[in-house]
């Protein structure tokens, strides 16, 4: 009696036949329900293919018995999905690593994570696989990105002593993958899988160079012009030598403890049989919607294609009339002496037997008004299935006046977006944190990565996978799309405006034009920057120093949440670091010329009552002297935490009395 074993877990070769005979099943049952000839319809509906294939499309056609009909697309279905993909990816989402712990090292892995994500978004152009796939939900339901570790990739680092071939750095790689390219579970009624096939396309001689002894078995795969049977569209493919490479992915589970991974070619050709080499899936999923109990996506514009094609006769209706009875003909009665002669050119005498009348135009060029209506109609029903209103494409009705009015309108529609925007971030957390664990899995070797520091400043980095070992996951944060839109900009122009922020015509133009705040926040924003850098370098044992200028108020508290970590709190020398870099900053308020402070949005502080028996300090030292304020000596800290404890004055209230008495701050380090 054989004993059942699970399909994933038996040999090579018939493991491979499962899988594919699994792959043709999936695709069949989607022929026969007319799920892919509706992502068919839609793909070449997207393209403006309405009446002709995608190759001749877009211009006018003829049809009918004798070509009398004119056929007009009005391709409304492809600006309604550009807006939706526009309102969807034009915030360009902040991805921020997380570390398992809050020590110094974790806290600096993350940072490095953080710029090796900003470097993959931009210089690997990761942003535009995301807007792919985000466009592939919108059109098709689902949109795909496959990442994998190709370790043959990058700059050669050395070469293997016995074979002498070359190590390469390897580097992560992404693909976009289509729905007629990724096969799950059919039997699954969620996006939860044990295993995925994809289907990917390489040039063959490139494969016969990597695995020369499969050379005879991989020039007789057919090549992908002629396996034309489950493709996207129906664009007729050139001769190629691109075939067609299957993998198999399983992840690690009870039944597979290590998972596997096949590459294959056919079920008789399997180049690769491994272990799952990565902790998850590497095929990564948006949807605009999903169909209720099945794996397989929805999208709103399904909804508009029928929409669309009625749109599409009624324009064609309308210029075929005007096509075919544009050019007037004259009614002439019989007998009237009038020839066709008299008729031509113009300034013409005409005479005409005025018992018959004068020649008059037949006039057959009029439609009736109920076609113009309800193409109206049909167009605002598209833009409420697709939840694009006509303020986001432009062109909003004319009750809608105020900026605010706008916004709303606008609002409404970003709102409607929310159930993609929120498959769009989780899609980008799990790509975020696949690339961070591939990068600490298999970046063996020192790679050298251009990332993207402080102010966009480049800066290169030197690291390999242990530099990452504890980071473990990313998050993704969105910003407020209503700020990419102009009626979003005008609100938010009008409303700075109300509030005095914006001082001068050119800030408002700036805000209504762009968007941007920079103009008003760029001092804040680099004063903040320039916390968080000191903060950074705190965590990591250096010192830095307090100058006149600082805000001082807010260095002062930024840096107390440092200590705020009840694990950083445990490191002396921390303590000691921040407490003394603190008190430099209550010297400076102490000690600087009280109107200098002023000008700069800073309380002075009243100077310490000296012990009894001293006298006050040198004025010098409080009329704004530069050196001395540049360099306060270091035994000028008098109360760190008593200056941690106490709620500092904002710049607009008056300052506080502080008479605290002196504390010496290693009574304050734990021991």
């Amino acid at each position: 009696m054989n004993k059942e074993v699970y399909f994933a877990a038996k040999p090579p070769q018939e493991a491979a036949s499962i899988i594919l005979a699994k792959a043709d099943n999936w695709f069949n049952t989607l022929e026969e329900n007319g799920y892919l000839e509706k992502l068919r319809e839609m793909w070449m509906a997207y393209y403006g293919a309405y009446y002709s294939d995608i190759n001749s499309g877009h211009k006018i056609t003829f049809s009918g018995e004798q070509g009398e009909i004119t056929n007009l697309p009005i391709n409304h279905l492809h600006n309604l999905g550009k807006h939706i993909k526009n309102m969807v990816t034009a915030n360009r989402p902040a991805m921020q690593a997380r570390a398992t712990n809050t020590d110094t090292e974790s806290l600096i892995q993350t940072k490095l994570a953080n710029n090796l994500l900003d470097y993959y978004l931009r210089e690997k152009r990761l942003e535009d696989y995301f807007d792919k796939a985000v466009e592939s939900a919108i059109v098709l339901g689902t949109g795909f990105i496959k990442m994998e570790w190709n370790a043959t990739s990058g700059e050669i680092y050395d070469y293997n002593e016995d074979t002498k071939s070359p190590i390469y750095e390897g580097d992560v790689q992404f693909k976009n993958l289509s729905p007629f390219d990724v096969v799950f579970d059919t039997n699954k009624e969620d996006t939860h899988h044990d295993w995925v096939l994809c289907r990917s396309f390489k040039n063959r001689w490139d494969l016969v160079a990597k695995y020369p002894e499969f050379e005879a078995e991989i020039l007789k795969v057919e090549t992908k012009d002629k396996q034309n049977r489950y493709s996207i569209g129906s664009i007729l493919y050139d001769e190629t030598d691109d075939v067609a490479i299957y993998e198999f992915y399983h992840r690690r589970s009870e039944s597979m403890p290590d998972g596997r991974y096949m590459m294959m070619l056919s079920d008789e050709l399997v180049l690769i049989d491994s272990p799952m080499p990565y902790r998850k899936l590497p095929v990564y999923r948006i949807s605009a919607g999903d169909i209720m109990g099945t794996p397989f996506g929805y999208s709103d514009l399904f909804d508009v294609l029928p929409i669309q094609d009625a749109i599409n006769s009624l324009y064609s209706t309308i210029l075929t009339n005007q096509n075919a009875f544009g050019v007037q003909n004259v009614l002439v009665p019989r007998g009237s002496d009038v020839s066709e002669e008299n008729l031509g050119g113009a300034l013409n005498v005409i005479s005409y037997n005025s018992q018959f009348g004068p020649p008059t135009a037949l006039n057959l060029t009029s439609t009736p008004p109920e076609i113009f209506n309800f193409v109206g109609m049909l167009e605002k029903t598209a833009e409420t299935i697709s939840g694009v209103n006509s303020v986001a494409r432009g062109n909003p009705e004319t009750s809608l006046k105020s900026g605010n009015a706008l916004a709303l309108v606008q609002s409404m529609a970003l709102q409607y977006m929310s159930g993609l925007q929120q498959s769009y971030v989780r899609m980008m957390e799990d790509v975020g944190t696949g690339l961070i664990l591939m990068l600490r899995d298999f970046a063996a070797v020192p790679r050298i990565a251009m990332i993207s520091g402080v102010e966009n400043k480049t800066v290169m980095k030197n690291f390999n996978g242990d530099d990452l070992s504890n980071v473990n996951r990313v998050i993704v944060d969105v910003g407020n799309p209503l700020a990419k839109t102009t009626a979003g900009r005008v609100q938010m122009a009008e409303q700075l405006l109300q509030m005095g922020l914006i001082k001068t015509p050119e800030q408002y133009i700036s805000v209504m034009n762009y968007g941007k705040l920079e103009t008003m926040t760029d001092g804040i924003d680099k004063q903040l920057l320039l916390i968080r850098d000191e903060n950074e370098t705190l965590i990591s044992g250096g010192t830095v120093q307090a100058i006149l200028t600082d805000q001082h108020s807010t260095h002062i508290k930024e840096h107390r949440d440092v200590l705020s970590d009840s694990e950083l709190r445990k490191d002396p020398q921390l303590v000691m670091n921040v407490l003394n870099h603190i008190q430099e900053h209550i010297d400076l308020l102490r000690q600087t010329d009280p109107n200098t402070l002023m000008l700069l949005g800073e309380q002075p502080l009243q100077p310490m009552a000296p012990p009894p028996g001293q006298e006050r300090p040198n004025q010098t030292a409080m009329t704004g002297n530069v050196e001395a304020t540049l360099q306060p000596e270091p035994s000028a800290m008098q109360d760190p935490v008593g200056a941690m404890n106490m709620n500092l004055p904002e710049p607009a209230t008056p300052p506080a009395p502080f008479d605290g008495l002196p504390i010496n701050p290693q009574d304050m380090i734990p021991q």
